[in-house]
């Protein structure tokens, strides 16, 4: 347990995509209905892929953590990979959680995913 709380603290000391992005491309929003964990997420989008990624969290410290990985991984990526990045992506960055933190680990990804469609809901329009 020492590993994975170390690994957590040393994702949240450096992170560097929590925030707003005002003029936002796709915006997402996730909630766990058990723990109450709630992620925002924000993205900007050139040429099909993902430029910038930012999010707001009212979640646990492993909430924040992967959501902070799933902004680091989303930036760089075409819309259709961010689609389906998934929650084992998120672990390998992270270190496995246990089983019970699992809400903690979805809901970030759920948010990007959310923001994602309302991308392409707003490219269909």
């Amino acid at each position: 347990m020492q590993v994975r709380a170390e690994r957590i603290a040393e994702i949240l000391r450096k992170a560097e995509h929590e925030g707003v992005i005002e003029d936002a491309d796709g915006y997402g929003r996730a909630e766990h209905p058990l723990c109450g964990d709630a992620v925002e997420f924000y993205i900007k989008v050139e040429e099909g892929v993902i430029s910038r990624a930012r999010f707001r969290a009212l979640a646990c410290a492993a909430a924040i953590a992967t959501s902070e990985l799933a902004a680091q991984l989303a930036e760089g990526m075409e819309v259709e990979q961010a689609e389906k990045l998934s929650v084992e992506q998120i672990e390998r960055e992270a270190g496995s959680l246990p089983e019970i933190n699992r809400c903690c680990k979805e809901v970030g990804v759920r948010a990007l995913r959310s923001a994602v469609a309302d991308y392409r809901g707003k490219q269909n329009t």
